[in-house]
């Protein structure tokens, strides 16, 4: 069957959607299991429930059956796909827990551990489906999933997510075959199809932030949360999130993410005490309370959610105007998911403001970076973001005295100076990546960079990235090179490791110790950084391998 040429009933589809719809039907005439990586927010369910309307419409004008299933592992998930299929006309039956079941429906909405279940298992083979959808896919390398799938080996599948990224870096490619990727958040922010948004954060230098990197790693490979607990549920703590939350987004309607249970109540306690509507919702807020409560904040009657991981899939409240991080987390899937919830847009609302008091803005850049999705759904290593993962592993130092006012200010990484008049805007310096001498990949900016080893196979790159040969961050101590020789060489001596990147690339291209710092480009003046001064090592050898200049074995 050619998928690319059934009929197709696009209704208000936006261009994404259309360009996605189009690339799935493309790829089922050659593959079997598709993956979508679309951002929260940009109508991933309408999209797929399109699919599943003109694929029922083609199937009945060839007088053929057909059995859908579409899968998620949240209750609130097949609640809002059922609302997705109703508003399509698109009569649906429940696999999940003790709902009443229709098997005779031509699509199915199941929960993934009801699906596979004993009970159900034999009822759910008989439903025979010939597509299966996966919501929030980037859990389908779970066993559950791999289950589901090898009990339908000839359905087509799609699975649908805003993050093909797993903790452990693990490729998509044993359950998907193929990735169909969307354009990057600032393209939705451009055409105002998701909010812009300002960014406060902790300092990189904070003592929270060197907190944070100091807990403990689980098996996981996300913090263990009990020292989390430890750590950050505490009244001091708790009132630097008050503070920023004063005095940042006072006026607004949020949500605030927290470690653990006690920690959101304290959080919601400690909000509502000073005159600010807070609630805390969590799995065991039974759920006709939590409807209640977020029908109250939907209608602003309450300002401020505080959960704990609950409203980072499936939730939408378009209004919510502040997103507050107060659970540090090594998971770039989670963050994305927890901003996300602030960047859908609606009438009246101009910017999301996002408080990081956590720092994940120093472990995973802005909610608008771009991502390398490709990487990430093969299991490649993608060195630029690396430097972020590699700072929950660094050893620091918490100074053994009182919190200091002024090194615990939050910065402004994004938004005008009006946010904070008492911390000046941080010019946020774009990270670039180069190749230096077919042996390292540089990857960051002057202020923070990262110098890897090339992996090669019988002498030739490979692509993929080694061991950090060295890493520089201004905040450890800002240095330059200037036109003075002996300084240069004196700076050097107790920079060890750039000494043998700087050499080793240096005599590469036929360059002296003595000429090293003699280059065209170094402004005796100013100094010139580590990283312009490698990327004048990379030029040169760019120059003189397209002159067929033979740089001499080191």
């Amino acid at each position: 069957m050619i998928y690319s040429t059934i009929p197709v009933n696009n209704g208000n589809l936006r261009k994404h959607q259309l360009d996605a719809k189009n690339a799935i039907l493309r790829a089922w005439d050659t593959f079997d299991s598709v993956m979508l990586q679309m951002p929260t927010g940009t109508g991933k369910t309408y999209l797929f429930t399109s699919i599943i309307k003109d694929l029922i419409a083609f199937y009945k004008s060839q007088k053929r059956e057909i059995n859908i299933l579409v899968v998620a592992h949240r209750l609130e998930l097949l609640d809002q796909i059922a609302a997705s299929l109703k508003n399509y006309g698109i009569p649906c039956g429940f696999i999940q827990g003790t709902r009443e079941q229709h098997l005779w429906q031509r699509v199915q909405v199941g929960s993934i551990l009801s699906l596979i279940s004993e009970r159900n298992e034999l009822g759910v083979r008989r439903c025979k489906f010939d597509f299966i959808i996966v919501d929030e896919a980037h859990h389908t390398l779970a066993d559950s999933y791999k289950r589901l799938f090898d009990m339908f080996p000839e359905a087509k599948k799609l699975g649908v997510t805003a993050t093909p990224w797993r903790m452990n870096h693990e490729s998509f490619l044993s359950v998907y075959q193929t990735l169909i990727t969307t354009p990057q958040v600032k393209w939705f922010i451009k055409n105002h199809l998701l909010s812009d948004f300002d960014y406060v954060s902790v300092k990189p230098d904070s003592n929270i932030q060197k907190l944070v990197n100091s807990i403990d790693i689980s098996a996981t490979g996300d913090f263990v949360n009990d020292a989390l607990s430890e750590a950050f549920d505490n009244q001091r703590i708790r009132s630097k999130l008050y503070d920023s939350f004063h005095k940042y987004a006072s006026d607004r309607k949020g949500i605030v993410y927290a470690i653990n249970k006690q920690h959101a109540r304290n959080i919601a306690e400690l909000y509502t005490s000073k005159g600010f509507l807070s609630v805390n919702i969590d799995c065991d807020t039974p759920k006709d309370d939590r409807d209640r409560l977020i029908k109250e904040f939907k209608a602003g009657n309450i300002q401020v959610l505080v959960n704990v991981e609950l409203f980072t899939e499936g939730f939408d409240c378009p209004d919510v105007s502040f997103i507050q991080l107060a659970r540090p987390t090594r998971s770039l899937a989670l963050y994305l998911q927890q901003v996300g919830r602030g960047l859908r847009i609606t009438e009246g609302k101009e910017k999301t403001i996002f408080i990081d008091n956590v720092g994940l803005y120093n472990y995973f850049g802005l909610p608008d970076a771009n991502r390398k999705w490709q990487h990430h759904f093969q299991g490649r290593d993608v060195p630029e973001e690396m430097k972020y993962e590699s700072r929950g592993n660094l050893a620091m130092d918490i100074p053994e005295r009182s919190y200091d006012e002024d090194d615990e200010a939050m910065m402004v990484v994004r938004g005008s100076g009006s946010l904070d008049e008492s911390v000046e805007a941080n010019e946020v310096l774009q990270d670039e990546a180069f190749n230096l001498c077919d042996y390292y990949q540089v990857n960051g900016n002057e202020r923070n960079f990262s110098v890897y080893t090339l992996v090669k196979k019988k002498g030739k790159p490979t692509g993929e990235v080694g061991n950090v040969a060295y890493q520089y961050n201004e905040n450890d101590g800002k240095f330059a090179f200037s036109s003075d020789v002996s300084k240069n060489i004196a700076l050097l001596k107790v920079n060890t490791k750039l000494k043998s990147v700087l050499l080793f690339s240096a005599s590469m291209c036929g360059i002296s110790q003595e000429e090293l710092f003699k280059l065209d480009g170094v402004n005796p003046e100013d100094g010139l950084s580590a990283f312009n001064l490698l990327k004048i090592i990379a030029k040169v050898y760019e120059i003189r391998n397209a002159e067929q200049t033979q740089c001499p074995t080191p």
